[in-house]
């Protein structure tokens, strides 16, 4: 007889603290409802979801990315997450990045209309080829995130400690993760 197994807080606490613990908390619990529609999150599981896309889209290719991508579509919410973790200077970052393409409105939660703003912003896909590249990387300080997006890369796994803090905090938000096993 196979007996199931239970994901636990404790089990939480023994991981590498930071994106350990939020990859044993998304797996264990957050992914499970997520297939059944972002709409059907409660507030904490959209948070992680929203956290999941923002580092997966930095790592891969920065904020640009992010933005331009349907990950995007979230970025005033993630905003407002990294702010209700206690992490202005994170939430800060992507406002500086979010006003650099898309002015004091804040970016367009739209995907169609957010990569019209983009395409306006750099004259051109921000992903078309090298010859654009080299272009936007002659322009870095002007257009390009790379700045914002080096400064975001070197605090995700705080923000990721932050994350969990609040996690934990908020265990009624994440109730395929028990007390105890």
């Amino acid at each position: 007889m196979k007996i199931p197994f239970t994901p636990t807080w404790a089990k939480v606490e023994s991981l590498r603290e930071g994106f350990g613990q939020f990859r044993y908390i998304f797996d264990k619990d957050v992914e499970k409802e997520w297939k059944k529609g972002y709409d059907q999150l409660n507030v904490g599981r959209q948070m992680a979801v929203r956290f999941w896309w923002l580092t997966s889209e930095l790592n891969n290719g920065g904020l640009d990315q992010y933005f331009w991508n349907s990950s995007g579509d979230f970025a005033s919410d993630t905003i407002a997450d990294l702010r209700r973790i206690g992490y202005e200077s994170a939430a800060e970052i992507l406002v500086s990045a979010s006003q650099k393409l898309f002015g004091d409105p804040g970016p367009p939660r739209e995907t169609l209309l957010r990569r019209a703003a983009i395409e306006d912003h750099y004259g051109t896909h921000p992903f078309n080829d090298d010859d654009d590249r080299e272009r936007l990387a002659m322009l870095e300080d002007k257009v390009s995130l790379v700045r914002e997006t080096r400064q975001l890369d070197s605090i995700q796994k705080d923000v990721a400690i932050a994350l969990v803090t609040w996690m934990r905090v908020n265990r009624s938000e994440f109730t395929h993760i028990k007390d105890t096993g």
